[in-house]
């Protein structure tokens, strides 16, 4: 008998999967656990991702403006090679913390199908939002949930 082996459906309203990621400089861990207690944004990218290069300034000015309230971005690459992740991230900078998430199960875990993905989880660490793609039309939707996420704390 073959048994199969399936992941575990990603769902709204359950814990987030917990990870823990190189940074994209190699120098450090980066760990869903260590934000507990604040809203934090996870956005799955790739240098390559044409919308990514719209939703980083968007994301950084987010997380400028929400940051003292308790919010958080946690940026995870997907470029095989760390070298085009960081010369993107030379071309769009941030503040916010980028880790590797290339040959791990963390982009498995969340189930990502497109890129950008985009997760929001609430300071309990429960998954709330799932959001696939980015436009400058998403802004103010992306905005009003941090609001309403950072309101419930």
């Amino acid at each position: 008998m073959i048994k199969c082996i399936t992941a575990q459906e990603l769902v709204v309203d359950a814990p987030a999967p917990l990870f823990s990621l190189n940074s994209v400089d190699g120098e450090n861990k980066i760990a869903l656990a260590s934000y507990q207690g604040k809203v934090v944004y996870v956005d799955f990218w790739a240098s390559w991702c044409v919308p990514c290069r719209l939703s980083f300034p968007f994301l950084s000015g987010l997380r400028e403006q929400y940051a003292s309230q308790g919010f958080e971005i946690i940026a995870v690459n997907l470029d095989e090679n760390p070298q085009a992740a960081l010369e993107f991230l030379q071309r769009y900078p941030v503040s916010y913390p980028v880790a590797m998430g290339f040959a791990t199960t963390t982009p498995t875990d969340y189930q990502v199908s497109a890129m950008p993905s985009a997760f929001l989880i609430d300071a309990k660490g429960i998954l709330r939002l799932k959001h696939m793609g980015f436009s400058a039309k998403h802004q103010g939707f992306l905005q009003a949930i941090v609001e309403k996420l950072l309101a419930e704390k």
